[in-house]
């Protein structure tokens, strides 16, 4: 009878200490889940900020709306249907252009540009992480910005 003591005892021991690693490797494992589901959610909607900033700077380089005056708004729009699948959309659109191919300086604010010059979009975005146990890694809100530069097309005479 003492044998079959002291392997039950035995048995308990180890379930004790399977109870105890489980319990301090559960809280590391959920970390490392919810910090990777986290990253790839903030890599979705960086990757959606640059693809907003491409998409308008694509219908800036056509010279879309130009005649009628509407032009920086049609650069809005496409920017904000693009980035309609994030919370809250584009929190920033800039337009901004030059009169050659080449950046130099700060370029005109508002303004899309003439044919043949240079045309940028930037979009800022400010992301706000979901997963709750992360707060004490990540800040409340990540800006995030994209920008891409184009030529205008020649929808009149280059000068």
């Amino acid at each position: 009878m003492r044998g079959s003591k002291r392997e039950s005892g035995g048995a308990n021991r180890m379930s004790g200490m399977t109870a105890v690693e489980c319990a301090l490797l559960i809280p590391i494992v959920l970390m490392l889940g919810l910090g990777l589901l986290e990253s790839g959610n903030m890599f979705s909607d960086w990757l959606t900020v640059h693809k907003a900033a491409e998409s308008g700077a694509r219908i800036a380089a056509t010279g879309q709306g130009e005649e009628e005056g509407t032009r920086i708004s049609l650069i809005e729009q496409e920017v904000q249907r693009v980035m309609g699948r994030l919370p809250g959309g584009a929190a920033d659109i800039v337009v901004s252009s030059w009169p050659t191919a080449i950046a130099s300086g700060p370029g005109a604010e508002d303004d899309a540009g003439c044919p043949c010059g240079l045309v940028e979009v930037r979009v800022e975005y400010q992301y706000e992480p979901v997963t709750p146990f992360l707060e004490g890694i990540l800040p409340d809100v990540v800006v995030m910005s994209g920008s891409d530069r184009k030529v205008n097309e020649p929808w009149e005479r280059c000068d």
